[in-house]
């Protein structure tokens, strides 16, 4: 067995087991590749890779995870963040990057070191922001849809820092001249591979598609995503940039869904070993010894990221719990931050003492993402007792409301449920904590009570004590049992349906009285079900019988 061979198979294998106990533990499988790292690393007995056939195949996965970055990106999107989030976003960059660069030169590190640990900690991952509030809070709710808009425009910012820093760190003694050069050629790559990439890259995918050969378009993908950025490399520009702008280029293709859905299995095969890297060049006996520096970097990476995100929510006009909520999941750092300093460590701009601290605190930054996002939400529930919100316009549902329906949340599902419930004649009441979807609703003269689904205070002004349902159509797994718990208590008879993410959650409602619940996915089987027995024959009624045993089992 080669030496690649053998670094192939102990590294897989180390991530496979340790990326396992902590998804079983609850934790982002990157911590288990990290640790998977330092166990095949010098820092630990036994087993110990070669770095540089480590770090080749994780330049691999920088590139392939830049590159459906660039794939993904919409300004469709971008634009709906909103103008202060994107503008203030950069601002609290700037700002969390100064504090994190201060606090390296009080350390005595040189500029160009401070700069790059600076930047790591000034911007979020977009992986822990997933993992930590779900995907459906993300886009359903008002903090969730401003945490994912300050991530995408952190993650432009990234590349915008890769390039620049790199250009800062590749040499010191470079002329202003020199380094307007680069810059200069940077600037030209990204415009030649935008512009005439988007013409050329998309015919030629096309081409390959058109032999019907899906092992020739996967190839075919790799090729312009390595080439690309390894191109990128070769004229002194990094190989992060390089990836993003070929996806970039091929964004608004109709390939797109196609590229995406073929690049994924490679870009996660690959960017484990940039995390396995990242534990590799990692010493744990210097994050132990100067473990005041870690907490510090630690306070840039949460409350120097959160507060300021937290401070432009409540700009924008929303209440406390969910600017609070906001700020909180931007309070953490990783994939970028690990590429970022990666990168000032390969250019020899950041010593392997820094990076090791820096990079320990990114990692405990992820581990406290969840009870930072907590310890925001009881400090914003308590904070919206006390601080008073405009009131919103139209009349307020009166307390004289018999035998109605109480929906929480009035997104999509709640709209399409409160539209039905109408239609037939019935009554009802929604409860919905994003303030401009309440405050249009009832400008609309839609019965729409402001407030968070959870708050007894606010489920008493829907009169779930005369309710006769309750629809829980909100993603938040906590404030949903909340409210289920208090409207049982209050009104005993009350029938209760809600939606789970999970079947584990699924039972837990159930136990707390919950009539029924809908499993999104589940659901959705049920129809593909469905659809599939009735064009085999099968009757309505056995149809039903049978998804009905699917339900209970």
């Amino acid at each position: 067995m080669t030496g690649l061979e053998l670094t192939l198979l102990v590294a897989l294998a180390a991530a496979l087991a340790l990326g396992a106990i902590a998804h079983r533990l609850g934790a982002p499988p990157m911590l288990g590749y990290i640790l998977a790292g330092i166990a095949v690393g010098p820092a630990t007995p036994g087993p110990q890779l070669s770095r540089e056939e480590v770090l080749a195949l994780a330049d691999i996965g920088v590139a392939l995870l830049m590159f459906s970055i660039g794939l993904q990106f919409s300004l469709a999107e971008l634009r709906s963040v909103g103008t202060r989030i994107l503008a203030g976003t950069p601002v609290q960059v700037a700002l969390t990057m100064a504090i994190g660069t201060g606090t390296g030169l009080a350390m005595g590190w040189p500029l160009i070191e401070a700069l790059f640990i600076g930047g790591a900690v000034a911007v979020c991952s977009t992986v822990v922001l997933f993992k930590v509030a779900g995907e459906g809070a993300l886009h359903s709710t008002a903090y969730g849809r401003t945490a994912l808009g300050v991530s995408i425009v952190q993650d432009l910012l990234t590349v915008v820092l890769v390039v620049t820093l790199s250009a800062l760190g590749t040499r010191e003694e470079e002329t202003i001249g020199a380094l307007l050069v680069r810059v200069g050629v940077a600037v030209g790559f990204v415009a030649v591979v935008v512009i005439g990439g988007s013409r050329l890259l998309p015919r030629l995918l096309a081409l390959i598609a058109g032999l019907r050969s899906r092992e020739l378009f996967v190839i075919g993908v790799a090729v312009i995503a390595i080439g690309t950025a390894f191109a990128a490399s070769a004229l002194g520009v990094s190989v992060a940039l390089g990836a993003f702008v070929a996806g970039l280029a091929l964004a608004d293709s109709d390939l797109t869904d196609s590229v995406l859905g073929e690049i994924v299995p490679l870009r996660e095969l690959f960017s484990t070993f940039f995390f396995i890297s990242i534990g590799l060049v990692l010493q744990p006996a210097v994050m132990v010894e100067a473990w005041p520096v870690v907490i510090a970097l630690l306070l840039v990476i949460t409350l120097g990221k959160a507060i300021p995100i937290a401070g432009l929510a409540s700009l924008v006009g929303q209440r406390p719990s969910s600017a609070l909520r906001a700020g909180a999941l931007i309070g953490q750092s990783g994939e970028f931050s690990f590429v970022l300093a990666a990168t000032g460590l390969a250019l020899g701009a950041v010593e392997a003492e820094a990076f090791s601290l820096a990079m320990g605190a990114v990692v405990i930054s992820i581990v406290t993402a969840e009870p930072l996002l907590a310890g925001a939400r009881r400090l914003g529930d308590w904070l919206d007792t006390v601080v008073r919100t405009p009131p919103l316009p139209g009349e307020e549902p009166g307390p004289s409301l018999r035998r109605h329906a109480v929906i929480l949340g009035y997104g999509r599902v709640g709209r399409s449920v409160a539209r039905v419930l109408e239609s037939r004649g019935f009554a009802w009441v929604a409860v919905e904590g994003d303030y401009a979807v309440a405050r249009e609703a009832r400008e609309g003269g839609a019965p729409v009570i402001y407030g968070e689904a959870g708050t007894p205070s606010v489920l008493d002004r829907a009169s779930v004590m005369t309710a006769h349902a309750l629809v829980v159509a909100i993603p938040d797994a906590l404030a949903t049992r909340q409210a289920v718990t208090y409207c049982r208590d209050r009104n005993p008879r009350l029938e209760v349906v809600a939606r789970a993410h999970s079947e584990a959650e699924e039972a837990d409602l159930r136990a707390l009285g919950a009539i029924r619940v809908v499993v999104a996915e589940r659901e959705v089987g049920n129809e593909l079900v469905r659809h599939a027995l009735r064009r085999f024959g099968v009757s309505d009624r056995e149809v039903a019988a049978m998804l009905e045993s699917r339900r209970r089992s």
